[in-house]
């Protein structure tokens, strides 16, 4: 029988520090996804936007494979599904999220939309904009203002409703 979640927190809560401590470092020394989220955590925005870069240059390869034409998805949507399980850092989350709506977007200009592929985009947008949104400091405000303007941009050349979403999720980032 596995250990639940709450029967976890309750032996972490009896444990000591150095248990605890030694427990992390095995599984950080076993993991490469909690490698990831205790790096993301304590390394900050550097690790993490090297940690976005890399995730960038997949998403791309897995919307474009070169030579290749794919019409599938599944493994760009597995990408940006694995980085939010194992990033912890903000601003490398917005920065993937977005890069992930862009690459979508050339998607589906050059294959044509589907129902699917529009949610997915409408969704990984807005939790974009919620992460812009969360900073009381603004500076992803100013970091990424831009670039989710330049997102809505090409978001006009598609169906009325699709955009309107787009524009609806927009318009709570452009009232800051």
């Amino acid at each position: 029988m596995e250990m639940t979640i709450s029967g976890l927190r309750d032996k972490l809560y009896k444990a000591d520090n150095d248990q605890l401590i030694e427990l992390l470092c095995q599984v950080y020394k076993h993991s490469e996804v909690a490698q990831q989220i205790v790096d993301s955590r304590f390394l900050g925005d550097d690790y993490g936007m090297r940690l976005a870069k890399t995730t960038n240059q997949r998403l791309e390869k897995a919307f474009f494979p070169h030579g290749e034409i794919d019409r599938s998805l599944v493994k760009a949507e597995e990408l940006l599904r694995k980085f939010r399980k194992s990033c912890q850092n903000q601003r490398a989350l917005i920065d993937v999220e977005l890069y992930f709506v862009e690459c979508g977007l050339d998607f589906v200009g050059i294959f044509g939309e589907s129902e699917g592929i529009k949610e997915l985009l409408i969704m990984s947008y807005a939790s974009a904009v919620a992460r812009i949104l969360e900073d009381d400091s603004q500076m992803y405000f100013q970091i990424y203002f831009a670039r989710c303007n330049q997102i809505i941009d090409m978001a006009k050349d598609f169906t009325s409703e699709f955009s309107q979403n787009m524009l609806d999720v927009y318009c709570q980032l452009a009232k800051e």
